[in-house]
């Protein structure tokens, strides 16, 4: 008797106990990390729910719906974009919802290849700042991080610094905010693993992402970025000129204008940009390189290829110039 007493008390506290546990377990959120995510205007609860447990914020789409419509939460939900902490529960986000989210984020989409110039322009258009005291803050960054790459002949330091991407901002955030976002955000890019890569190809980091943001810029297509690398450091190796026109109209331009077409002429162009002028890798980046350009400078395609022009499907590549000029006159009859 005494024993099937203990056995009853055992299972009435581990009911107990499982009572008070399991809200209190369902109630808190399971991300670890900011999760941020957009309700549209009319979202119902179902498709809040579906959202949330997509990206891992609650641990019970069950219990959620059935503590949301105890509290009629359901009824109140507000569209908006909205940032969830680690640290808050299923009635944190509750209080959100039904207030909804006053401070909508201001997106900042940098596209890869854009400029430092160009990013500039583009945090002014979103109205995070004016261009002149972003790329202001970019050389203010510059020197308190300690660079230590040379930049007489830049036009900008921080260029191909800035890691293209799309950002989410508030008003209450400054230039220094943002350009120490776009930076740390190429920092992380360079993990253990590349940093190593790149002193076993006997590269400096800066030089990495000069080659890159020459990838960047001259690749039709993701596919082809590590050819493009494989030709660059061919070329490299032999002590040819690159050739590149985009340094040649990043030079002209003094990273700012752009040029739609390449003329004779501008092949003379004294700037210690233009690869058809001096040889080596450029003095630095001449736009913002995405993580696959980086990847394909540090694992480039090995092949024998010296030479590449634009086809119908991207580049085509050839090994002797003769190959080189046939296929260049097949494109360029194209464009008449």
């Amino acid at each position: 008797m005494k024993n099937k007493f203990l056995a009853l008390l055992f299972v009435l506290i581990l009911a107990i106990g499982i009572y008070q546990y399991i809200p209190s377990h369902l109630s808190t959120t399971s991300n670890t990390n900011m999760v941020e995510i957009h309700i549209p205007e009319g979202s119902s609860l179902n498709y809040v729910t579906e959202l949330l447990a997509e990206k891992a914020v609650i641990k019970s789409k069950m219990w959620f719906k059935y503590q949301a419509q105890s509290m009629e939460i359901d009824k109140k939900i507000k569209p908006g974009t909205y940032n969830f902490h680690p640290d808050i529960d299923i009635y944190d986000i509750f209080e959100l919802l039904e207030k909804g989210n006053p401070d909508e984020p201001i997106v900042l989409t940098i596209p890869e290849g854009f400029t430092l110039y160009q990013i500039a322009k583009r945090v002014e258009e979103v109205d995070l700042g004016t261009a002149e005291d972003f790329i202001k803050a970019t050389d203010e960054y510059f020197e308190e991080k300690g660079y230590d790459f040379p930049t007489e002949n830049l036009y900008y330091k921080m260029e191909g610094y800035l890691y293209p991407d799309t950002y989410f901002f508030n008003e209450k955030q400054n230039v220094k905010d943002i350009v120490d976002t776009l930076a740390t955000t190429m920092n992380k890019v360079f993990t253990n693993e590349y940093i190593e890569r790149a002193k076993e190809l006997d590269l400096t980091i800066h030089e990495v992402l000069t080659l890159a943001s020459l990838v960047e810029r001259e690749a039709a297509k993701e596919s082809e970025k590590a050819a493009i690398a494989g030709v660059l450091f061919n070329r490299l190796e032999k002590n040819m000129l690159l050739g590149i026109d985009a340094t040649v109209i990043y030079g002209i331009g003094k990273g700012e204008k752009h040029i739609n077409r390449v003329l004779w002429s501008h092949l003379e162009d004294p700037s210690p940009f233009n690869t058809y002028k001096h040889i080596g890798i450029p003095p630095g980046p001449i736009a913002a390189p995405s993580k696959t350009s980086i990847h394909a400078v540090l694992y480039p395609e090995e092949h024998d290829y010296l030479y590449y022009v634009l086809g119908e499907d991207g580049h085509v590549f050839n090994r002797t110039y003769e190959e080189h000029k046939a296929d260049a006159e097949k494109y360029y009859k194209t464009l008449e």
